[in-house]
């Protein structure tokens, strides 16, 4: 009888051993949808530093064009399925997300703003998979099992930006951007902040400040970029903000003589040799804890922002013909201040005005003492002072700040 319950505790543990053997050698795969390629050396081309940042969690063991595998260091395979040029159109994202999840996907990252539809809706339909949707408005609560949000605080670097082209008392900017809708209306916002506080730290009028928008209602379109910077390089303005996602505005700029860019999203320097800085985005910070979460069987649902403070942004390209030593040191402390919580872009006095429904402006005002809440800047449709071009659309019912004491 003991030798019977011997040989089945003995089996019990062979089985045991299999099972997790058999688990240990069952890949992981992870899904990344990009709406473009890599090669756009914007947008695209950020996020798949980041997803690459996934190479170190354990040793590459196969490549396939931009997709990989790695083994972890306890064994497991790890499958990282990178789809470029999925597009814009809901039904097409749609459908690739199915492909990858036909094929074993156990995660999917939608890193575009519109994605945001399928990751959300496919996110009910299968309850087993991680979904996460990168950027958006407006702003998508996670729902609390499989599905999360995600996004860089990108106006606090394009605050440091204008910062330091105020810095260097350049005071009217033309500024190249995509859609009004508020994450980039924030950026602009962010950026002419920035632009006043660098003129009055050099001791200029900070209301002297002016930002040109034109905007191109579309993500990335080089014929678009291309004129509009040549637009605004026309009606005079000599320095000119990249903020669409790929690098043609600076590139644009940087074929007039004595014109000045400032690149955004990834590096420009190499194709805009005159451009001051660039704001770099470092999705990697994120990929990689969520990822290793995910394999840790620790992963929440959950709607993340970070910002300088979790090392997501990074200022690339310093151009040390343009930017003086003293110079740049300011803008690093400027930059180091806004890391540690000491300066706050968004935090009063803080004038500005929006397009009502009637077609007129109204007054936006934010007291010394208050700043704008993370809502408030999620949903931001309104100019600050010095901002000038087409308005965001108008708000229904007008727009109403929540507001929050600053510290």
């Amino acid at each position: 009888m003991r030798i019977q319950r011997l040989v089945l505790l003995l089996a019990l543990l062979i089985l045991t051993s299999l099972s997790a053997v058999m688990a240990q050698d069952e890949p992981y795969t992870v899904a990344f949808l990009l709406a473009d390629s890599p090669t756009d050396q914007g947008w695209n081309a950020a996020h798949y530093r980041g997803i690459e940042a996934l190479k170190t969690l354990g040793t590459v063991t196969s490549e396939d064009g931009l997709s990989f595998s790695l083994e972890l260091e306890d064994g497991t395979p790890l499958n990282v399925q990178v789809v470029e040029n999925v597009g814009y159109n809901d039904a097409d994202i749609e459908r690739v997300a199915r492909q990858v999840l036909n094929q074993g996907a156990d995660y999917v990252f939608g890193t575009w703003f519109d994605s945001q539809g399928a990751m959300s809706r496919l996110a009910e339909e299968f309850p087993d998979v991680l979904f996460e949707h990168g950027s958006g408005y407006p702003f998508v609560q996670s729902n609390g099992t499989n599905f999360s949000t995600y996004f860089i605080r990108i106006e606090e670097s394009d605050y440091a930006v204008g910062y330091l082209a105020g810095l260097l008392g350049l005071n009217e900017v033309g500024l190249v951007a995509t859609y009004s809708i508020p994450e980039p209306v924030r950026g602009v916002n962010g950026f002419a902040l920035g632009l006043q506080a660098g003129l009055e730290a050099a001791g200029l009028d900070p209301a002297s400040a002016k930002v040109q928008v034109i905007w191109i209602n579309s993500w990335l379109d080089r014929e678009l970029e291309t004129q509009s910077a040549q637009a605004l390089l026309d009606e005079g303005y000599t320095v000119i903000r990249q903020m669409a996602d790929t690098p043609y505005t600076s590139q644009t700029t940087c074929a007039q003589e004595g014109a000045i860019a400032i690149g955004y999203g990834s590096d420009v320097s190499p194709v805009a040799p005159c451009s001051l800085v660039s704001n770099d985005w470092n999705w990697g910070v994120y990929y990689t804890a969520q990822v290793q979460a995910a394999l840790d069987g620790t992963w929440t649902s959950h709607d993340w922002w970070g910002g300088l403070a979790e090392d997501t942004i990074t200022f690339d390209g310093w151009n040390d013909e343009l930017v003086t030593p003293e110079i740049r040191e300011q803008a690093e402390a400027l930059i180091e201040s806004i890391k540690s919580g000491e300066v706050k872009p968004f935090c009063g006095p803080i004038s500005g005005s929006a397009l009502a429904e009637d077609g007129s402006t109204v007054a936006i005002e934010v007291p010394e003492g208050k700043c704008l809440s993370d809502m408030d800047l999620l949903t931001m449709q309104w100019y600050v002072d010095g901002v000038v071009g087409e308005y965001p659309a108008a708000v229904p019912g007008g727009i109403v700040l929540e507001l929050v004491d600053g510290a």
